[in-house]
């Protein structure tokens, strides 16, 4: 009969629990007339499993927006930056999760990653890493974010073969990472400020032992957001400064006993 299974005495039971899948983010939008905040609706438009927000926005206005697309939305409470709200958005995901529910960290502003979270779902690993496809990486991002990423994750990936024995390459710097809850409290464990809160943990895991996978997406960027940063020296010496930043702790983390 659909819809049941068999216990070991022959009697009917409930099918198998499917892991949930759960995204968590973070924002910051100073007005809704951020290209980013258009990106981040189109993210909650476009997802198709339970979203939770911790926001910092000073208006409650925004926070609204995003509540009216079906995000879980709460206020940022602690004092900080990226990592404070990365934790506290990560919480507020772990009490609607069972241990083996996957929680899924993204920036709010990659509409196209919802699209693509299915995709860990036959993984049996503890950590999954997404990793863009080359040819879309090139086409959808600002050209010197692309070289300049590339070049960084090849320079991570050199420094974990030599110092960590990894055995699969991972892209650093996407960002969006999926943990099952059992193992999510070493991201709530970590100080990070910035993006260093959401892969230190990553390396943390990966020399501890646990399954750490990396699997290819076809992911595009927001248009919005090539036009915007493309040609822009702000926004080219954003990318050096966030490479300068974390890289080194990431090297760090790798050679630490």
């Amino acid at each position: 009969q659909l819809g049941t299974t068999m216990s070991p005495l022959g009697k009917e039971g409930p099918p198998p629990r499917t892991n949930k899948t759960i995204v968590f983010t973070c924002t910051f939008y100073a007005s809704k007339d951020d290209v980013r905040f258009g990106c981040c609706l189109e993210t909650l438009r476009s997802a198709r499993m339970p979203v939770v927000v911790v926001d910092g926005s000073p208006s409650e206005e925004i926070r609204e927006a995003m509540r009216a697309l079906g995000a879980t939305v709460v206020k940022q409470e602690g004092r900080g930056k990226k990592g404070v709200a990365l934790r506290e958005a990560l919480g507020h995901a772990m009490a609607l999760a069972e241990d083996d529910d996957w929680l899924c960290w993204q920036e709010a502003e990659k509409s196209d990653m919802p699209n693509h979270w299915s995709s860990i779902a036959a993984s049996t690993a503890d950590c999954v890493v997404p990793t863009r496809d080359d040819a879309l990486f090139k086409e959808t991002y600002p050209i010197e974010q692309y070289f300049s990423e590339n070049f960084a994750n090849h320079y991570l990936n050199v420094a974990a073969r030599t110092f960590a024995a990894a055995k699969e390459d991972l892209d650093w710097h996407f960002g969006p990472f999926a943990v099952r809850k059992r193992i999510a409290g070493r991201w709530l464990a970590h100080d990070g400020e910035l993006w260093d809160a959401q892969v230190i943990p990553i390396v943390e895991a990966l020399k501890a032992g646990l399954r750490v996978e990396a699997v290819a997406v076809p992911f595009r960027a927001p248009e919005a957001m090539k036009k915007e940063e493309e040609n822009s020296f702000v926004f080219v010496e954003k990318r050096l400064n966030q490479i300068n930043f974390l890289d080194p702790k990431v090297i760090e983390a790798l050679k630490k006993k």
